[in-house]
């Protein structure tokens, strides 16, 4: 017997298949269909819709077979995978490649095979649809033409699939964010709304202090809505894929000064220290879009929990390993994040914290940050050794060559 080497792009073929979430999931009319359909055209009693794990093949679909999966060392799908149209076997007992194998020598008894590769979008073979017969077999060109066709709609089931997967949890996600703002928007504007109230009714009864802590608050409980809403609108343009996305190298040190110049009414306002730590030389592969939005929300939530007064550090390294990535980080001396926020702090949207004023958002700011990062290759942590406070890194890579997912 012998067994089929690796794909060449085995590391990204596996990566494929697990984006689709379909192993070991159960059985699907769809995916029946299609095999029912494959075994009636090419008249055998065996059909199979069959994904190559790691080490296993495993079967989303069987018709004529009891067994859910094999080891990928005997599967023949591991050598159709191989190929580039359908891999026909007309007498597995008569070819050297499978003549000992088990699933010759032993149930199922395979003589005839032939599979079609289940290849996705972007060119990775993930799997076959294949037939079966314990009798030598030939398919005749319709038949082959047919088993090509039905594997690309098993590839299309699948691609189908797991839309429907991503539109569930995007609804279940629009749900939650939706309630959390709708929540975090009536505190600030109820704040405005007061403040001003008071200001315009009694403004002759107050003494000038008073008029300017007012405004003082109205100022802060503004910053803190259009905050919000400006996470909502990045959330909401990161759920309809933004055609602003596009990956170039981009210089870090001109978009975090342009973001430091944005949020320089709430630096004054707190009389916040900015250090910066940039060399000129420091670059990423993203969008600006969307490393001005991580910035932003890096820089908006470090000044809101820094103490009045306090210090804001920002920084770029280039990391000179194999990956050549680029780290940015920012922190501050505010209170550290309690343990028990940092478990889902940038999986999913967790209620932030109130700051010393009372103030708290949504918290869907971060999540965006880790999804916009995730997406182009990057990382996002705490700094578990920073002892001032708190202090946020992510890296992005640095070059074309070796982002490992870049968004073109």
């Amino acid at each position: 017997m012998i067994s089929a080497h690796l794909h060449p792009q085995e590391a990204q073929r596996l990566k494929a298949l697990q984006h689709y979430e379909v192993l070991d999931t159960e059985a699907e009319e769809a995916f029946d269909d299609l095999t029912l359909l494959a075994s009636r055209i090419c008249d055998t009693p065996i059909s199979l819709v069959s994904l190559i794990d790691v080490e296993r093949q495993w079967f989303k679909s069987r018709h004529g077979l009891d067994a859910t999966q094999t080891e990928r060392s005997i599967a023949f799908c591991s050598h159709a995978i191989l190929q580039d149209g359908v891999f026909e076997i007309p007498d597995a007992s008569q070819d050297e490649r499978f003549a000992d194998n088990p699933l010759v020598t032993g149930a199922p008894d395979i003589r005839f095979y032939a599979g079609a590769p289940l290849v996705t979008p972007d060119g990775c073979p993930i799997g076959t649809l294949c037939v079966i017969d314990q009798i030598p077999h030939h398919l005749t060109a319709e038949q082959r033409s047919a088993l090509r066709t039905l594997s690309k709609q098993v590839v299309s089931q699948l691609e189908l699939r797991i839309r429907n997967r991503h539109l569930e949890r995007m609804h279940k996600e629009q749900e939650r964010i939706f309630s959390l703002v709708a929540h975090d928007l009536r505190t600030p504007f109820n704040s405005i709304l007061g403040l001003s109230k008071t200001l315009a009714n009694r403004t002759e009864n107050l003494s000038p202090q008073r008029i300017a802590q007012s405004a003082h608050n109205i100022l802060s409980s503004s910053l803190s809505a259009y905050h919000l809403l400006e996470e909502l609108l990045q959330w909401s343009q990161a759920q309809i894929n933004s055609p602003n996305n596009k990956a170039d190298i981009l210089d870090v040190s001109p978009l975090i000064h342009e973001n430091i110049a944005s949020a320089n009414d709430i630096f004054q306002l707190k009389e916040l220290k900015l250090h910066l730590d940039i060399p000129p030389s420091a670059q990423v592969l993203a969008s600006a879009p969307m490393v001005k939005a991580i910035v932003r929300n890096l820089l908006s939530n470090a000044a809101k929990y820094c103490p009045t007064g306090g210090n804001i550090w920002i920084s770029a390294t280039a990391v000179p390993n194999a990956h050549h990535q680029t780290i940015i980080s920012v922190a501050n001396n505010g209170d550290e994040i309690a343990p028990e926020l940092r478990k889902n702090l940038f999986k999913q949207a967790v209620a932030s914290r109130p700051n010393a004023q009372g103030e708290q958002g949504a918290g869907i700011g971060l999540m965006l940050c880790s999804q916009y990062i995730f997406e182009h290759g990057g990382d996002i942590w705490i700094d578990e050794a920073f002892n001032d406070g708190t202090k946020i890194c992510f890296s992005l890579p640095a070059s074309k060559l070796h982002c490992s997912n870049p968004l073109t």
